[in-house]
């Protein structure tokens, strides 16, 4: 392989002229000593800036890290000093006045932070805070400002002056600071919020104060202005034009930046409370591209802010042009969690080693054109007597002999004209006798080519000794591999994949059309075959012997003809005769029998058709043909049910038909191919509703999928189901009343006779006991056989309404729960089974919410509007992750599940963990 390379090389390089070979090089040389020097400078300028960027990077990124801790590390010393002042007795944490005081003369010591204050389990709350204009005031919140977040004004002396702002509702125990720091029991740092007054974001750093028993007395307070940060950054030299911001990681909202954007936005919709003007914003939709530009960066590399866990190299592109990033995670153990990002751009590095790079460019290109230059001069020297020689070369090749080389130099190239000169002398008459010789064989020899290439048939000329002395063109073509110039005889049939025609038998040796040849015997043989991977050639062929002048075979002259569309001629033609007529039979009487069979298919469609058409008719039952949801085709009785003409119910959808909360149910019926019975309520053309029974097919008619529907109102028998569930229910009442009241007045005096017994004969005691609980468990196997027929006793005695109040009152008069019930609208009757759920429903969702969820307030609302009545139940409680309950396995939330169903009712639960619980029951339809 080598070896042909180097040949393939050095073949390629003969058709270069001497002068490209010796000019080409020379300059390759000189340009690529030139690119180099100037790839180097530019490589060292290269490095140079990296390894300055990356020094400059690390360096600020350092510098914002120490001073965020340092920073970040003061309200944390405030907190924990104020606490040990507290614990020492010397701070009285319940003389506002002592803590007002002394809140105002730290803030004046320390300044960078914004706020220092004070929270007790009382809700009480006391801070001093100095503004971002250097205002300094006194916020306080307590009985005596009714719990609201009052305000003061004061003097440089820390006293008050006046009232700036009464306030709104302030409850610290619904602050992130005050919970966090009482549920860790440490030192914390909150989420970030905005301040009161939505001028600035807060963050505050809290901590837990408890007395030597172990109680909660409060939380402290420091609070910093993320502003402040931004302007720690604003001051920094970050090269000429490079920026820094933080980033919180797991929110990837902005914390602070060297720019003069403020890490919050304004709402553009008015807001009942100030601090909700402002909001955080994400860092990837900061108005500085810059910054913007960095954010998407990182948040597509790294996929989130919070997968970035390590320092960071990293540069990217900027409307074409190099920075470089680093980004720095910085954490702290109460809470923080930011990454610090310093961003600068390469053209502040790169301006003069830009210039240097180019003066040395062009000193290098200076350089490469003298040199060319003086090496194209001293070649050219050099190379015109040697291409005068490979000129007169040239012209003797093409028999120009009396052309002759004419060099004046005396050294080794003019020995060499000479001697040139006179073999060109010598070979022009030696030239002159050999091609007249040589004209007149190669004209025979091409004429007797041509006319055995023009053969349409294969011929091959072999020796005895398996060579080959000629092939023609055909004989390519008529054979799958390539043609050996030597084979041994034995190998022929295998090689050339030559079989008997019909079989899969190799050609036998013996029986070879050219062995018979080299025998001195002339042979014709048609039973040949050539195979391909994809096709197989029949050959008819002929040899014959060639002898020499002694008569001796010396040549086997082989022709073969391809005869395969002969042979697909000849098998056609035998197959054609017998098949046709069995074929023109069969098809004759196969289309008579398709016609017949076509007529009667017709002729049963049209009868069907016309039988149904008069059966739905006839049928009291409403029946609808649908195609996609869409009406193709309905009965007399169909129209009359919905209240429509005949002409106007074609093309509508069958949503159209469906009252608005059944049509998902019927819908998801469509969808799923349902062909069962089912129930729903239906809309008519007046917009009254019906319960209807609906039974349902899919059927294929005329190659279209259609869906075939029987609808039979069913209002007679829901009122039939109603009253007699009532009838039912005050039945099961008598009976528990005998059954029930019977076994408790025996139970009781079992267990009156048992204690009686228990003194003087404790085996008969026992078994009195034994007895009375036999008939406990009969009672209440009894109970909970008829508990469900039962009507509440709650709405005897008045509606709904009032079933809810005397309920709460009997459930919750001991405890403190706080319950809002309100009704809106004008009460009217329910049906009573509508009524009883609904209680049950509400009684339970009020049960969950006190047992279970310890809930301190709920709110009670019953709406009755025109045609719907709904129960909303909302509590302050636990609340729960609906995803993680199954109703199937919560049996409140499946009784309340299938007494909405029962009633046709629509039932919403929405809960989730520490926000409570909502439970609303809709129901259409109400009145009786």
């Amino acid at each position: 392989m080598l070896s042909q390379s180097l040949k393939k090389l050095g073949d390629r390089h003969t058709k270069l002229s001497l002068r490209t070979v010796l000019i080409i090089p020379f300059i390759l040389q000189i340009l690529a000593v030139v690119s180099l020097t100037g790839y180097l400078s530019f490589r060292n300028g290269q490095q140079a800036v990296n390894n300055i960027a990356v020094q400059l990077l690390t360096e600020i990124s350092h510098r914002v890290q120490q001073n965020l801790e340092n920073f970040l590390a003061t309200p944390h010393k405030v907190n924990q000093n104020n606490a040990n002042i507290i614990k020492l007795g010397q701070l009285d944490v319940k003389d506002s006045n002592i803590l007002e005081r002394y809140f105002f003369d730290q803030l004046q010591v320390f300044n960078g932070v914004s706020l220092i204050g004070f929270a007790n389990p009382n809700k009480e709350f006391i801070s001093a805070e100095r503004f971002p204009d250097s205002s300094s005031t006194i916020r306080v919140s307590g009985k005596l400002t009714n719990y609201h977040l009052r305000t003061y004004t004061t003097n440089i002396q820390g006293k008050r002056t006046g009232i700036s702002d009464s306030g709104q509702p302030y409850d610290p125990e619904r602050r992130n600071w005050y919970n966090k720091a009482i549920k860790d029991r440490q030192q914390i740092w909150s989420e970030i919020y905005p301040h009161n007054s939505g001028i600035a974001l807060y963050i505050a750093a809290s901590q837990p104060i408890y007395n030597q028993q172990g109680n909660l007395q409060g939380v402290l307070l420091s609070n910093l202005n993320l502003s402040k940060i931004g302007d720690f950054l604003n001051k920094l030299n970050i090269g000429k034009t490079g920026i820094s911001f933080v980033i919180e990681r797991q929110s990837g909202n902005l914390i602070a930046t060297s720019t003069n954007e403020k890490p919050f936005r304004f709402n553009k919709l008015k807001h009942k409370l100030a601090e909700n003007k402002i909001k955080a914003f994400l860092v990837i939709e900061s108005n500085d591209k810059k910054t913007q530009a960095t954010a998407k960066y990182l948040a597509t590399k790294f996929g989130k802010f919070n997968s970035i866990t390590s320092q960071q190299q990293l540069d990217f592109s900027i409307n074409g042009k190099r920075h470089f990033i680093q980004v720095l995670p910085f954490q702290e153990k109460r809470g923080i969690d930011w990454l610090i990002v310093v961003v600068v751009p390469e053209d502040d590095f790169m301006s003069e080693i830009n210039a240097n790079t180019r003066t040395t460019i062009v000193l290098c290109i200076l350089a490469l054109i003298v040199a060319v230059a003086v090496g194209i001069l001293i070649l050219r020297w050099i190379i015109q007597p040697i291409l005068a020689l490979k000129q007169s070369a040239f012209a003797l090749a093409q028999g120009e002999w009396e052309k002759r080389i004419e060099i004046k130099h005396s050294d080794e190239l003019g020995e060499l004209a000479k001697s040139f000169n006179s073999m060109a002398d010598q070979l022009q008459i030696t030239f002159a006798d050999m091609q007249d010789l040589n004209k007149t064989l190669l004209q025979s020899e091409t004429r007797l080519k041509q006319f055995l290439d023009a053969v349409p048939v294969a011929i091959s000329i072999n020796d005895p000794g398996g060579e080959i002395y000629y092939n023609n063109r055909a004989v390519q073509k008529l054979i799958s591999v390539d043609l050996l110039p030597s084979i041994e005889r034995e190998e022929i049939a295998e090689y050339y994949q030559i079989y008997l025609a019909g079989t899969d038998q190799l050609y036998p040796t013996d029986e070879l059309p050219t062995v018979y040849s080299f025998a001195g015997e002339t042979v014709h043989v048609d039973n040949m075959e050539f195979r391909h991977p994809n096709k197989t050639i029949p050959v008819e062929v002929l040899s014959t012997p060639i002898f020499d002048e002694s008569g001796k075979v010396i040549y086997a002259l082989t022709v073969c003809i391809d005869i395969t569309e002969r042979k697909k001629a000849e098998k056609i033609l035998t197959d054609y005769n017998s098949i046709l007529a069995h074929q023109v039979a069969e098809r004759t009487l196969e289309l008579e029998r398709e016609i017949a069979e076509r007529k009667q298919a017709e002729q049963a469609l049209i009868e069907s058709e016309t039988r149904f058409r008069l059966l739905a008719e006839a049928t009291f039952e409403a029946i609808a043909i649908t195609e996609k949801g869409i009406l193709v085709d309905t009965n007399q009785a169909y129209t009359e049910m919905f209240g429509y003409e005949s002409s106007e119910v074609i093309g509508m959808r069958v949503m159209d038909f469906t009252a608005p909360e059944y049509r998902e149910q019927v819908m998801q019926k469509m969808l799923s191919g349902d062909e069962g019975v089912y129930e729903t309520v239906c809309l008519c053309k007046d917009r009254t509703t019906f319960p209807a029974e609906i039974r349902a097919r899919v059927m294929s008619y005329r190659g279209r999928t259609i869906r075939m529907a029987a609808i039979q109102d069913i209002t007679s028998r829901k009122q039939a189901e109603q009253a007699t569930v009532l009838a039912e229910r005050n039945r099961l009442a008598q009976e528990i009343h005998d059954t029930l009241a019977q076994t408790f007045a025996v139970v009781i005096i079992h267990l009156d006779t048992a204690s009686r017994k228990l003194t003087t004969d404790i085996e008969v005691a026992q078994v009195l006991i034994k007895a009375g609980r036999d008939l406990a468990h009969s009672g209440l196997t009894e109970a909970r056989r008829s508990i469900k027929a039962l009507r509440s006793q709650f709405l005897e005695e008045g509606d709904l309404c009032h079933a809810l109040k005397r309920f709460i009152t009997q459930m919750f008069s001991p405890t403190n729960t706080h319950i809002v019930c309100q009704v809106v609208g004008e009460i009217y009757p329910l049906f009573p089974d509508v009524e009883n759920n609904l209680l049950r429903i509400g009684q339970e969702a009020l049960t969950n919410a006190f047992k279970y969820a310890q809930a301190r307030e709920i709110q009670i609302e019953l709406t009755y509007q025109e045609n719907q009545c709904s129960l909303r139940i909302k509590d302050d409680g636990d609340g729960f992750d609906l995803s993680s309950v199954s109703i199937v396995n919560s049996f409140g939330l499946l009784i309340m599940s299938e007494r909405a169903e029962h009633i046709g009712a629509k039932l919403t639960v929405q809960s989730s963990p520490g926000k409570g619980t909502e439970v609303v029951v809709t129901i259409n339809d109400t009145n009786p």
